[in-house]
C-alpha cells in the first residue's frame, strides 16, 4: 500500500497536537515516551522516529503551539489590535483557561519545563516569546521601545497569573488573581494616550 507523498507530515502533526495536550497536562518530568506516545495512539517507536527524543518533542511543542492563540489579536489598526487584546485578555485570564491545562497556553503549562531543558528548546521558547512579544508591542503606548517593554510585562503578568493561579486550589482566590491581572492588563491597554 502507498502513501500520499506528506503522509509522514500529517502523521507527525498528528501525533504532535494530540500528545502535545498530555505534555502540557503533565509536565515534562510527568510523563514518558509511552505516555506520549499511547495520548497519540502510536507506539513508542513511532514517536521516537518523528521525534527522535523527549526534549526535541518538548521542542517541536513549543515552536508550534506557543503563542498561537495569540495571534487573534493581529490587525494592521492599533486601535483594533487594542480592542482585541482587550477582548482577548478575558479569555486569557479565566477560570476556563486556569482549569484546562491541557488545552491551553504553552507558556504557563511548560515555562519550568523549558527552563531545565537544553539550548535548542530555550532557543525555541525564546523566538516564539520574541513574535508574542512582536504581536501585541503595536496595541501598547510609548516610542518603540516602551512598547515593547510594555508588551513584555504584560505577557509576564498574563502567563505569571495563570501560573500563579493554577498553583492555588481552585477557588476564590485564584479566581482573585485572574481578576486583579485581568484589571490591570485591561487598565493598561485603554487608559494608554492612544487607545
Amino acid at each position: 500500500m502507498r502513501y500520499p507523498k506528506d503522509h509522514k507530515k500529517q502523521a507527525r502533526a498528528a501525533i504532535l497536537a494530540t500528545a502535545a495536550h498530555t505534555l502540557k497536562e503533565k509536565g515534562f518530568q510527568g510523563v514518558g515516551v509511552d505516555g506520549l506516545a499511547a495520548s497519540a495512539q502510536v507506539t513508542s517507536g513511532a514517536l521516537y522516529s518523528h521525534f527522535g527524543s523527549k526534549e526535541a518533542f518538548l521542542e517541536q511543542v513549543v515552536d508550534a503551539q506557543l503563542g498561537a492563540e495569540f495571534t487573534v489579536v493581529d490587525d494592521p489598526d492599533p486601535a483594533e489590535r487594542r480592542r482585541r487584546l482587550v477582548e482577548f485578555l478575558g479569555v486569557y485570564l479565566s477560570d476556563d483557561h486556569r482549569e484546562d491545562v491541557a488545552h491551553g497556553c504553552v507558556m504557563p503549562a511548560l515555562s519550568a519545563d523549558v527552563s531545565r531543558a537544553g539550548d535548542s528548546v530555550r532557543e525555541a521558547y525564546q523566538r516564539r516569546v520574541l513574535d508574542v512579544v512582536a504581536l501585541l508591542a503595536p496595541a501598547m503606548q510609548g516610542t518603540a521601545e516602551e512598547r515593547e517593554e510594555r508588551a513584555w510585562a504584560m505577557v509576564a503578568a498574563m502567563v505569571g497569573a495563570v501560573t500563579l493561579a493554577r498553583a492555588l486550589p481552585a477557588g476564590e482566590q485564584a479566581k482573585s488573581v485572574l481578576d486583579a491581572v485581568l484589571q490591570a492588563t485591561r487598565k493598561a491597554v485603554t487608559d494608554s494616550p492612544a487607545a
